[in-house]
């Protein structure tokens, strides 16, 4: 009877993590994902050789004459959908200050949907406007959008998304830095939680490995961290004078890197658990383990340390 509680105690605890990560998935897709719409160009377009200069063609095809363009700013931008939801009927539109601007839209890289164009009003009567819908823009697509304006007041302009919950523009200059895939970096680790518990209960059932006893899970939400701590302890082999094997991981849940200092569980300098790794800590003991409140701090890499107490397994 107490192996079996031993292995339904296992079965209980890789359940416990498996509810950890889907509760974490289900806390980040609920919150409101940012869309990079990245500001490649945004600058006075001057002739690049002397004695050229811009001009334009004004009249009919029977009588045209040049006319000279001062004053001429060109927009490049792209919306890149680098959130997890699948854009479907969304709305984008863009003001500038001038009331003659041209305006140029790309496909979409990856659905080829044409964007769609929509008769809109400035805000002010002195501002230009453009509106498009976009059938179809899914996660990782992108679209370019050119805007060529003639005497702006100012190098501004304004951006907005419609009829798409969940999702807003970031103004960004300049390709952005490439963002870890937490969320993948997740998915690894509970597959590897799930093949390592059934490792450890074959083994069990084998005769080979003493099941972990009195896991402990804490959560810490601190200083800009969110951490779950998992703490158990065994014996190292199955002989009589085993030593006890204590073991702490430290999986970092948040969306930043945070750094973790504690002498009580062998991190006496300050260690870093990038977003969505786990730091994982082991030692020997001769004595029996005991759960003690022990002083862990903690804080995002560009913050100071707060410290808190959690229960964990140390040596007596």
């Amino acid at each position: 009877m107490l192996e079996i509680a031993k292995l339904l105690g296992m079965l209980v605890a890789g359940g416990l993590a498996g509810a950890f990560v889907t509760e974490w998935f289900r806390r980040r897709r609920s919150k409101v994902q940012p869309i990079p719409l990245i500001e490649r160009v945004n600058r006075i377009v001057n002739p690049a050789l002397q004695g050229f200069t811009l001009a334009r063609v004004v009249g009919n095809s029977t009588s045209y004459q040049l006319e000279e363009v001062k004053d001429l700013r060109e927009y490049q931008l792209t919306m890149r959908n680098a959130s997890s939801i699948h854009l479907r009927d969304a709305e984008v539109q863009f003001e500038f200050p001038a009331d003659d601007v041209q305006a140029w839209a790309s496909r979409p890289t990856l659905s080829k949907t044409p964007l769609e164009p929509v008769d809109v009003k400035a805000t002010e009567p002195w501002k230009k406007a453009f509106r498009w819908r976009i059938p179809h823009l899914p996660s990782g697509d992108s679209v370019e959008f050119t805007f060529q304006a003639v005497g702006p007041s100012s190098e501004k302009y304004e951006a907005a998304l419609y009829n798409c919950d969940g999702v807003i523009f970031e103004s960004v200059v300049g390709e952005p830095a490439p963002k870890k895939r937490v969320g993948s970096a997740i998915f690894s680790i509970a597959f590897a939680g799930l093949v390592i518990t059934g490792l450890l209960i074959a083994l069990f059932l084998a005769g080979h490995l003493i099941s972990p006893s009195g896991e402990k899970f804490v959560t810490i939400k601190l200083a800009g961290c969110d951490l779950i701590v998992d703490s158990f302890y065994d014996t190292y082999t199955q002989s009589f004078n085993s030593p006890w094997r204590i073991k702490q991981r430290i999986f970092n849940s948040g969306s930043q890197d945070c750094v973790i200092k504690s002498e009580k569980i062998n991190v006496a300098n300050p260690a870093t658990i990038k977003a969505g790794e786990v730091l994982e800590k082991e030692r020997l003991t001769q004595s029996a383990p005991t759960l003690l409140d022990v002083e862990i701090s903690v804080g995002a890499t560009s913050g100071s340390l707060s410290t808190t107490n959690i229960p964990l397994y140390v040596p007596r």
